[in-house]
């Protein structure tokens, strides 16, 4: 059809233009396009809010362009959670299978409350921008080891932060520790304060720590370390705020023009507005109205270039004056009519001087896929271009104004979506109320019965909404990212707004004018040039050999890696001319070890294997900053209530284990401090310690797991990592000082090391705050000429690790049956059920079922998914339990 389009509008061309420099643009474009297809990645997540000890489940769609055919360019797609101080506390690696992938993120009790943010990306999406990402905020309370509710707001010149445990009961007279952050990472003040005897601190603000994250320490009742984070306001002075974006990017004088206004609150979310623009003579020239998500627009004619102002007055009451972006005497602009459902309506207004008869050429296109394109000559001032919908595919499109040297005057992004280009869904449900823990049987058909195929690959998540706080209708789902957020640049608050019944597409156009969006520079040279990222099709060890302690190449080198679990299961390989080798085609879960070998032709192993790390993306401010919340454990304090009891159901049952118990510990005589290095990091004092390893100690083992695997009191060792015997978790390894991972024990090598000193008790790990939640190994390197006589670097061998597969989990689904030994005692799930992989058949037919839990409520059933011709489909239906 795209080819079909260009030739189509080559016809068009006539002597007026050079048609081949119209064709060599185009063709440029479309090459570009054709060389570097955009990515796209969503993942279903079972819902937005979740506490501590729970499980987030996704299923991750990988598709390909503005049509969303499934991807076959990634085999490999990774998700990461990132916690409020903008780290990464869990990455995963998953397989995509023709575009599609499943996975599950368990959150750990030692998380912080607060918003998190989980990010999905594939390497072959690195050669854009991060913010194309999948990237979405969810909001995680803590009442497993936490169970501390805060309250905070900017009173006058102060930060006022309380503090109650989770009956209510204040936090008075506790010592906190805290540490304000810039948005740069600066250290901008930290202290120590104590609270009053309403559990009540203060902290002293300024207008310098503008959106810096506040960072506070203390202990709670249970006498665990905890840790909060707070993002700080703008500014001391908090007010509304308008602004005002042209259709097209400009006024322009003697025309009629459309402006959009985006209303906002201090925290960047919407508010409602009404909005009048005045002339300068005080007459009423247009009237704007907000949405409740703050946006807004209304043509509006301008008959000079004098400055206009504008009063809004706000859903608080409160008023602003604005003045608009002055006006342009010559130029042009563009009036998008999108209210039609069979076409697409365009006028461009050309000012006096501009209307000399050159050709004004509209091109409907996406990143340089082409779909429709026609001219006019600028004869007269208003010029009507006008697109058939059944020749635009559904999402957001570039409306790109070129003149006659075919250089861009007006860009605008549009959204076109037909509901006949949406995947048919019709679902149904064997009863639309029910009792508890009674079957619920669930049947769905996709597509029509014209379709050549009717497989589709669907997804669902049913959850009591009685339980959440947050409402799952304005949730992202499907169609508000693979159309929208995907090719978006800013925040969009409620992306399930737009597509919650009826597509709200006057709602997403206002949106679309106060936003920035994915689209090319179609003016650049465009070069084709080889990405620097590369698309995944499995996963690869890969480095380069040189000569021992030199830089030159060992050509032609014997390469074998060998996985530390199995030794017989071996691989061979030759390095290249440049040294340089690569083992691909892998597959392997999560926590393997490998060994990698090298020798040269003449079999010598004189040979320094270098493996280099691998990188990450950047983590950028989160776009999504709006929707971050402060207080998440008070917010959500009814689900942390609830998990508390559904967890305490699943211990008494042994399908969970206990979250970690620290016990206090009296200290009566003080450990002899002799075994430890001087040099140690021990923020307690070098041998201050539950236990210490001398270098005496470490003589006799080849590896560092050896010597201390066995000799650590309360400390077990899993495929090489530490975890604690209280609780299960995994310790925290401090190298010199420096946090390091855990399976880095493997890495370091016994000779070097003076003294390993081991912490687990809160009277040594409350220092370290959430890292020393399950205790902590601390290693001190030997120092000086012992250390360089003891040192030893092997040849030609090397250890790695490379991420490998997540380990994916099974979810529980209970069944309440005669007989059945899948049951719970207590069943008080938010989650009722997850089904990752709904296919449907030759008949585009499918179900599954699950069972009600103990609790009454409205249970909300979401499906999503595509077919193979990229179809997108979505619906909910709700289950009355009593």
């Amino acid at each position: 059809m795209k080819r079909l389009l260009l030739l189509c509008f080559f016809t068009l061309v006539t002597i007026g233009v050079k048609a081949q420099d119209l064709q060599g643009l185009l063709a440029k474009i479309n090459a570009y396009h054709d060389s570097r297809p955009i990515e796209k990645l969503y993942l279903h997540i079972d819902k937005y809010s979740y506490t501590a000890g729970e499980t987030i489940w996704f299923k991750a769609y990988t598709t390909v362009g503005i049509d969303n055919l499934l991807s076959n360019i990634s085999k490999i797609a990774y998700v990461e959670l990132l916690n409020p101080k903008e780290e990464v506390v869990s990455s995963i690696r998953i397989p995509i299978l023709t575009g599609l992938g499943m996975g599950d993120i368990t959150l750990t009790d030692t998380l912080i409350e607060g918003t998190y943010r989980i990010r999905a990306y594939t390497n072959w999406m690195r050669n854009d921008s991060s913010i194309y990402f999948f990237n979405e905020n969810i909001q995680v309370s803590n009442g497993r080891l936490d169970n501390v509710l805060s309250r905070s707001y900017l009173d006058n010149s102060n930060y006022t932060i309380q503090l109650q445990d989770i009956q209510g009961a204040p936090l008075a007279e506790e010592v906190v520790r805290y540490e304000i952050i810039s948005p740069r990472g600066k250290n901008l003040r930290k202290g120590r304060v104590k609270t009053n005897d309403q559990g009540q601190l203060e902290i002293p603000f300024k207008d310098d720590y503008a959106e810096a994250r506040l960072s506070i320490n203390f202990t709670n009742k249970a006498k665990a370390p905890v840790e909060k984070i707070f993002k700080l306001p703008k500014a001391t002075v908090l007010e509304n705020s308008i602004q005002f974006f042209p259709e097209g990017g400009n006024l322009l004088a003697n025309s009629i023009n459309r402006i959009a206004v985006k209303a906002l609150k201090p925290n960047g979310l919407g508010i409602e507005s009404r909005t009048t623009v005045l002339t300068t003579t005080g007459d009423t020239a247009a009237t704007i109205e907000t949405n409740i998500l703050g946006m807004g627009s209304a043509p509006l004619f301008i008959q000079n270039t004098e400055p206009m102002v504008a009063y809004t007055t706000f859903d608080d009451g409160t008023t602003i004056k604005s003045e608009l972006p002055i006006p342009l005497s010559s130029g042009c602009n563009i009036q998008i009519n999108n209210g039609n459902s069979d076409k697409l309506f365009a006028q461009v207004n050309v000012s006096t001087d501009k209307q000399d008869g050159s050709e004004i050429y509209f091109v409907a296109q996406n990143m340089g896929n082409v779909y429709y394109a026609s001219k006019q000559p600028a004869s007269k001032s208003e010029l009507v271009f006008s697109v058939p919908k059944t020749d635009l595919p559904n999402g957001i499109l570039t409306i790109s104004i070129l003149n006659s040297k075919l250089e861009p005057l007006i860009e605008r992004p549009v959204f076109v979506y037909n509901e006949k280009k949406a995947l048919p869904l019709v679902t149904d449900i064997n009863t639309p109320t029910s009792t508890k823990r009674k079957q619920i049987t669930v049947s769905l058909e996709t597509g029509d019965p014209s379709d050549t195929i009717r497989t589709s690959v669907l997804s669902a998540s049913v959850v009591n909404t009685s339980k959440l706080k947050d409402n799952p209708k304005i949730a992202p789902n499907i169609l508000s990212s693979l159309l929208l957020s995907a090719d978006i640049k800013g925040y969009i608050e409620n992306p399930g707004y737009y597509f919650d019944g009826e597509i709200k597409t006057s709602d997403i156009d206002n949106l679309l004018l106060t936003q920035g969006w994915r689209k090319i520079d179609i003016t650049a040279p465009l070069e084709i040039s080889e990405p620097a990222f590369s698309p995944e099709k499995s996963i690869s060890i890969k480095g380069e050999v040189r000569k021992l302690g030199r830089k030159a190449p060992v050509p032609k080198a014997n390469m074998v890696l060998v996985p530390t679990h199995n030794f017989m299961e071996f691989i061979d390989t030759v390095a290249n001319e440049e040294g340089y080798f690569e083992f691909d085609n892998l597959f392997f879960p999560d926590s393997i070890k490998f060994l990698i070998t090298a020798k040269d032709e003449k079999g010598k192993n004189n040979i320094d294997i270098i493996v280099p790390e691998e990188t990450s993306p950047v983590i950028d401010p989160n776009k999504n900053a709006p929707g971050e919340q402060n207080n998440v454990n008070a917010t959500f304090v009814d689900e942390l209530l609830n998990s508390k009891k559904y967890f305490s159901g699943l211990e008494a049952q042994g399908l969970m284990e206990k979250s970690i118990a620290i016990e206090e510990v009296i200290v009566t005589a003080q450990r002899p401090r002799h075994k430890a290095s001087e040099s140690s990091a021990n923020l307690n004092g070098p041998g201050n310690a539950d236990q210490v390893i001398s270098a005496e100690d470490l003589t006799t083992c080849t590896t560092l797991e050896m010597c201390l695997n066995g000799r650590l009191m309360g400390v077990m060792f899993r495929n090489g990592i530490p975890y604690t015997t209280r609780g299960g978790g995994e310790m925290q390894v401090i190298l010199d000082g420096m946090y390091v991972e855990s399976d880095m024990l493997s890495m370091i090598n016994p000779m070097d090391v003076q003294s390993v000193e081991v912490l687990r008790n809160v009277n040594y790990t409350a220092i370290y705050g959430s890292y020393g939640g399950n205790g902590l190994i601390i290693i001190t390197s030997k120092t000086g000429a012992d250390a360089m006589r003891s040192s030893y670097t092997p040849k030609g061998i090397a250890t790695v690790q490379p991420k490998g597969f997540h380990i994916q989990k099974t979810f529980y689904k209970p069944v309440y049956e005669p007989g059945s030994e899948t049951t719970l005692n207590q069943d008080f799930r938010t989650t009722i059920h997850w089904e990752p992989n709904i296919i449907t058949n030759e008949q585009g037919k499918a179900t599954f079922d699950f069972y009600t839990s103990d609790e009454a409520g409205e249970y909300l059933i979401t499906i999503e998914g595509l077919d193979f011709n990229g179809r997108l489909g979505r619906k909910t239906l709700t289950v009355d339990v009593k």
